[in-house]
């Protein structure tokens, strides 16, 4: 008995320490890594039920970023809005399940993105958590 009770706890420990490295790591954050020929930098966003994947994204200053935005198949419209920290709109698009490109060359600083669409007077798709941040660093 005393066999089997030590493998049952060592899984256990070994099952609770994954779950709190995993907790650890940041969630939907995009790193680009490799640095294409045209010194483009390229992201991927995809929307969906009440979100968009990655949800935090870091690029480099003074390079070109391209950031194609589309949506998972769904009926419910969604929109692009990309705004500097004081708000200030620099993208509004409708998004589709095809992708819209988005060429930008941005200082440094945070940017925040969301779906501002809302029905009636329910919570607005940016108030259900369909935001996120875009980080441009030096």
């Amino acid at each position: 008995m005393a066999k089997p009770l030590k493998l049952l706890c060592g899984s256990i420990l070994t099952t609770l320490l994954s779950l709190d490295a995993a907790a650890t790591e940041p969630r939907g954050v995009l790193l680009p890594t490799s640095e294409v020929a045209d010194g483009m930098q390229r992201v991927a966003i995809v929307g969906g039920s009440y979100f968009f994947r990655p949800e935090h994204i870091v690029v480099k200053a003074g390079q070109g970023l391209e950031l194609a935005v589309r949506m998972e198949p769904g009926i419910i419209p969604h929109r692009f809005v990309l705004e500097t920290a004081s708000g200030k709109s620099l993208a509004d698009v409708s998004i589709g399940e095809t992708a819209k490109v988005l060429r930008l060359d941005l200082p440094a600083g945070k940017y925040l993105f969301h779906c501002p669409n809302r029905l009636l007077f329910f919570k607005s798709h940016r108030e259900r958590g369909m935001a996120g941040v875009l980080e441009v660093r030096e």
